[in-house]
């Protein structure tokens, strides 16, 4: 294991409070890199596919970013964490909403069904030695499904002028209000809101980092 001292500079590469604070449920010390990347979904490619390559992109450009930029980080060992997020429900990938029609619409489509939720988890082990810009990359994706209670048109509308599905891929959170929509959940919650823990803490150690003690 390696001590405390000498661990890599961790990098999240995103600037979400659910991932931040995710995160910081596992004690580490990290910095915050959002990557700036517009996130586009290739057509014909599968959920998997889809998050797990757009958190590659995610890893790559803030790899990118910081090697051009230079100074210290780019001189430090470095573990980068991407994540991406998508909702799916009959096939159709459901992202954030445009508006408040949009968001009523998603919810209305879910209410009384099940959903899957997807997470692309992709991590980059970058040496300071290696001054190609090489690393070593751990990446998996995990899902979950979630099942909504039936919901009347006022219940959603309600949910929707609190403003909280806004900036949510699906238009809800399972750590906010949006939980009261929620009947039953398959997988893990922490994937559900935008990091897996369990399998991020897995790929963390496998880079070095040593997480509650080990």
């Amino acid at each position: 294991m390696i001590p405390d001292a000498v661990q890599p500079r961790i990098v999240l590469a995103s600037a979400s409070p659910r991932r931040i604070e995710l995160l910081k449920n596992l004690g580490l010390i990290f910095e915050i890199f959002p990557s700036d990347l517009d996130e586009i979904v290739e057509v014909g490619h599968t959920p998997a596919q889809v998050v797990a390559e757009l958190a590659e992109s995610k890893a790559l450009r803030v790899q990118s970013l910081i090697q051009t930029r230079g100074g210290e980080p780019a001189r430090q060992d470095l573990v980068i964490i991407a994540a991406d997020t998508i909702v799916v429900f009959e096939g159709d990938i459901l992202g954030k909403p445009v508006d408040r029609t949009d968001a009523i619409a998603m919810l209305s489509r879910l209410e009384g069904h099940r959903h899957q939720v997807y997470t692309g988890v992709h991590i980059l082990s970058v040496s300071a030695q290696a001054n190609n810009g090489s690393a070593s990359a751990h990446h998996d994706v995990e899902i979950a499904s979630v099942e909504f209670r039936s919901l009347s048109l006022s219940e959603i509308e309600t949910y929707v002028d609190t403003k909280e599905p806004m900036d949510k891929a699906g238009s809800y959170a399972l750590q906010g209000i949006g939980a009261f929509m929620i009947d039953k959940i398959e997988g893990s919650p922490s994937n559900i809101i935008g990091l897996p823990l369990v399998l991020t803490t897995r790929m963390l150690r496998r880079c070095g980092i040593k997480i509650m003690g080990e």
